[in-house]
């Protein structure tokens, strides 16, 4: 829609060749991204064309496993535990925050940057494990509170979300 909030993102996403259309004609902004789609989409900035297996379950011959066998081999990504990756399911804010911050210190940036999360009244829902990255991704300025005083850590990250955090991300 034109007058949507995610308009200049999702044209900014699609045209940059970071994420298509679930069809020939439709976006679907408000649809959940999975774990997949994040790992392909950084595969695809590093132009990655092949990677030797890491051995998560599930994914072999899959759309999605070469780039997830990449980032598992830069450290972008760990797993969900049991030797499992969980390609297909919905990615979480903090999830991304994890994989951007990892993939940031993969490409030697500095991701030493932490922002007080005090002023969050969900703060204390953050896992323990995504405090670093959640501090990180607010203070560089690529997650932003749901609401005004929520960050909504373990909600799941939305398309238009994430061509919005995207944008942010590759312009720094």
């Amino acid at each position: 829609a034109p007058n949507a909030w995610y308009k200049d993102a999702v044209q900014y996403a699609y045209a940059g060749g970071l994420m298509t259309g679930v069809s020939a004609d439709a976006f679907a902004p408000e649809q959940t991204t999975t774990r997949a789609m994040i790992v392909s989409i950084l595969a695809r900035l590093e132009g990655v064309e092949s990677a030797q297996a890491a051995g998560f379950a599930y994914v072999n011959d899959e759309w999605y496993a070469t780039a997830v066998n990449w980032a598992a081999s830069a450290g972008v990504v760990s797993g969900t535990g049991d030797g499992n990756f969980s390609p297909n399911a919905a990615i979480t804010r903090e999830q991304l925050a994890a994989m951007l911050m990892n993939y940031s210190a993969w490409k030697g940036e500095d991701v030493s940057a932490r922002a007080d999360l005090s002023t969050y009244s969900d703060a204390a829902t953050i896992s323990s494990w995504a405090n670093d990255v959640m501090q990180w991704a607010v203070a560089e300025g690529l997650i932003s509170g749901m609401t005004e005083d929520t960050l909504q850590s373990q909600g799941n990250a939305t398309r238009a979300q994430v061509a919005a955090i995207l944008q942010r991300f590759l312009a720094q």
